[in-house]
């Protein structure tokens, strides 16, 4: 069975509404239901349903918020929202406290076997969200419980659904919210909403089915952030995937604690598909992504933020990061390239062992912030250029610390090796040739490596004194390039270290011209501030005697 979901949006309430109507199919049938981005609609495919006699229980799909205003509990998925409340209160408290009350709380904690309190459910994040926007969950029960007890009458309706035609029977009335319709609000269409009122969209617009859909939708496919009084929406865009592995995949990211504003943006989309990949065929899993890049399983992250504006939200912001597909996945080596990327940016050492270059970059810090962007413009725009500015730019941070004898990790050269090779394979000409890469260890040495040896001249400022004589072209870039070729070789000489000879200088100058300093400049500037190999870092220190 193939079915149709139109975009007539444009935002992730039509993502919302073919997620849902998988989720229901594969309900219906016990079967995984695939759904796949067909540009101007989503296609919902699934096996046939048969008779409706034989259909299991259709359940909401979503869970029941209980609450101590509810007399009785209803069957099926149920949060105790007080019992989840009060768990995030304590583990809060956990986390906050220290000195004396932090033992107290650890030694209490030790008595009943825990390391930590128990944080609430998965799920308790996204209940919170909705009575924030919302000021409860009154419709959603009042469904949940109409659905439970009028089986009949809800199967005629999917039935109607399923086979694109009427039923009869009325279904409940759903009153409009801007959570599953983002575009819903007062103001929406100018360049920075100022209501949430749903009045908008005129209640006979309002389709219940569809709104159940979405419902469904949203317990598989959103998540939800609070950034301070505000809130982050992301929702999962399928590319060609199967229902239950989007809820898979967002189940992952439920149970990372992700936080921050552009960072938020960043970690998702970079966790996302670590998570994609760990889950994929190619690593013995279930998701199919054999021979394919990630962005055609999954397109990538709908993103909503709406500000706490008095009583109620706005929509501030809507955008789309796709998901990072930087090159396709043919093999394990390929698939663990992906994984090395991902920690090597973004690793947090709780989670994976050791920090990410990208944790010395913090979002109260001014100075980090249009780094930070820049990083996120790479990966919204995938182009070789923003990769190569932001790496300019962080090359300026490692100095800085490194000066300040702070703590950063550089991005190494093996790293960019992988991700330029598979995914800008038009600069593995450059890349790969020695004398780029004897420049780039000079440059390296005259750097981030002079400040721990101290046997040279530390270059402070060589990074952004290039970057201005690249934008004046070969004619103002070679010059300057020259003469620090000229400077390096006169101090290595009187130390004996590594040189650069006249054929490195000459292979690099031909490269230029071949290529533009613009491109070549940037690619020697990220190389020469990036973390060498192991056997040329013992090298420079001594601890290897060989001819430089």
């Amino acid at each position: 069975m193939k079915l149709h979901v139109e975009k007539l949006t444009g935002t992730y309430a039509d993502t919302l509404k073919a997620v849902g109507l998988a989720d229901l199919l594969a309900e219906v049938t016990g079967k995984d239901v695939r759904v796949r981005n067909l540009g101007p609609a989503y296609e919902v495919e699934g096996a046939d349903p048969g008779p409706i006699e034989e259909w299991p229980i259709i359940t909401p799909g979503y869970p029941y918020i209980l609450d101590s205003k509810d007399k009785d509990k209803p069957n099926g998925w149920i949060i105790d929202y007080e019992r989840e409340k009060k768990k995030a209160q304590v583990a809060k408290e956990f986390r906050q406290a220290k000195d004396k009350k932090r033992e107290r709380l650890e030694a209490a904690l030790r008595e009943q076997g825990l390391d930590a309190p128990e944080g609430p459910g998965l799920e308790y994040r996204m209940a919170s969200f909705l009575a924030s926007m919302r000021k409860g969950w009154s419709g959603d029960k009042q469904l949940y419980r109409w659905i439970v007890d009028n089986q009949d009458v809800i199967k005629n309706h999917v039935k109607s659904i399923l086979e694109h035609s009427q039923c009869s029977e009325p279904f409940p009335e759903i009153s409009n919210s801007q959570v599953f319709n983002p575009t819903a609000g007062k103001g929406v269409h100018r360049p920075k909403p100022d209501s949430t009122s749903p009045g908008a969209i005129n209640k006979a617009v309002i389709n219940g089915m569809d709104e159940w859909l979405k419902f469904r939708g949203t317990y598989a496919a959103m998540l939800a952030y609070r950034v301070g009084d505000d809130f982050k929406v992301f929702v999962i865009e399928p590319g060609d995937i199967g229902v239950n592995a989007v809820r898979q995949l967002r189940n992952g990211l439920l149970g990372l604690s992700l936080f921050g504003g552009i960072r938020l943006d960043i970690d998702a989309a970079l966790r996302l598909l670590e998570i994609l990949i760990l889950h994929s065929d190619v690593l013995g899993r279930e998701i199919s992504l054999f021979g394919r890049r990630p962005s055609s399983v999954i397109g990538g992250l709908h993103q909503a933020y709406f500000q706490r504006l008095g009583p109620a939200s706005a929509l501030m912001n809507y955008a789309f990061m796709p998901l990072p597909s930087w090159f396709v996945v043919t093999d394990h080596e390929s698939a663990n390239a992906y994984l090395k990327i991902v920690k090597e940016h973004a690793g947090n050492k709780n989670r994976d062992g050791e920090a990410g270059c990208l944790q010395v970059l913090r979002e109260d810090n001014s100075g980090d912030i249009p780094i930070l962007k820049m990083y996120r413009e790479w990966l919204l725009t995938g182009e070789i250029a923003a990769l190569l500015d932001f790496l300019s730019r962080f090359a300026v941070k490692v100095m800085e610390r490194r000066g300040q004898k702070e703590w950063v990790r550089e991005f190494s050269a093996n790293g960019l090796d992988d991700l330029l090779e598979r995914g800008y394979g038009f600069v593995r000409e450059i890349i790969q040739n020695e004398g780029f890469r004897n420049v780039a260890r000079a440059v390296r040495n005259a750097t981030i490596y002079a400040l721990s040896l101290k046997n040279r001249e530390v270059r402070f400022g060589l990074a952004q004194e290039w970057k201005q004589k690249i934008k004046g072209g070969d004619s103002e870039f070679i010059p300057a390039l020259s003469d620090f070729v000229q400077q390096y070789n006169w101090e290595s000489e009187k130390i004996k270290a590594h040189v650069i000879r006249q054929e490195d200088l000459d292979a690099l100058i031909g490269l230029i011209e071949e290529h533009g300093a613009e491109l070549v400049g940037m690619l020697l500037l990220a190389y020469g501030y990036a973390r060498a190999p192991k056997i040329e870092q013992e090298v420079e220190k001594g601890e290897i005697n060989v001819e430089a």
